[in-house]
């Protein structure tokens, strides 16, 4: 069965270094992560992408569920498998337990390479606020954003040199008054999603023909709200 990849280039170095060390070579097609600022631009790019799909009978999509963005998207004569998951945070991390640990001990936001490098990050938005209202004003707003974040977590997910990161990701932990912590990744959830089974409570599967829609995520995901949020 011939098999392509959409994924969301945040996740790129991760992906492609999973896919490298289990000899995968699915063709990959990456969606710009700053997209995901306004998830109809985002939805309708994937569409567009899906529809130029030719003689492919599976697509995997690398995305979260990246704020319904998902919601809308239909495939063709071809299967369209996601994991299931909020965002890409869960497959960086390994899994959502690995997740969940971090949720009981406090709010995380989380850095990874290709967030930081994205076209859109919590960094570029503050240097923008900062320009347009000043010091003080910028402040109280980050302090109303992130009264719930006690860390900015750094995710080594083995992918990229972690030590060249580290003076920008402390420099933004310093100015939005985070304690800047470094995260273990895993790449287990990336290869289960490379190579399958894709039958399992991991992913979401849409057969042909078929649309995404709010009834197929709730009958395969648990929306519970989650304190952790971010971009990867």
């Amino acid at each position: 069965m011939k098999t392509v990849i959409l994924a969301c280039n945040t996740i790129r170095d991760e992906l492609e270094k999973a896919a490298h060390e289990i000899k995968c070579e699915y063709p990959f097609t990456w969606i710009e992560s700053g997209l995901h600022l306004n998830p109809d631009s985002l939805r309708r790019r994937m569409q567009e992408e899906l529809d130029a799909v030719d003689k492919a009978q599976r697509v995997l999509l690398g995305f979260g569920f990246c704020g319904n963005s998902l919601i809308g998207l239909h495939s063709r004569n071809f299967q369209m498998i996601f994991p299931k998951v909020d965002d890409c945070i869960t497959m960086l991390l390994g899994s959502k337990e690995n997740r969940d640990r971090l949720v009981r001990r406090g709010g995380t936001y989380f850095l990874t390479k290709g967030w930081l490098e994205g076209e859109a990050n919590i960094w570029r938005e503050y240097e923008a606020v900062l320009e347009r209202f000043g010091t003080e004003r910028t402040e109280r707003i980050y302090k109303r954003m992130l009264a719930h974040y006690r860390y900015l977590g750094l995710i080594d997910t083995g992918a990229y040199n972690l030590e060249a990161l580290l003076p920008l990701a402390n420099k933004i932990a310093d100015t939005l008054k985070l304690k800047a912590c470094i995260l273990p990744g895993s790449d287990h959830y990336l290869k289960k999603f490379l190579t399958g089974p894709w039958l399992s409570p991991d992913f979401v599967v849409i057969e042909p023909f078929a649309t995404v829609d709010l009834s197929r995520l709730s009958n395969n995901f648990d929306s519970k709200p989650n304190p952790l949020q971010g971009i990867a």
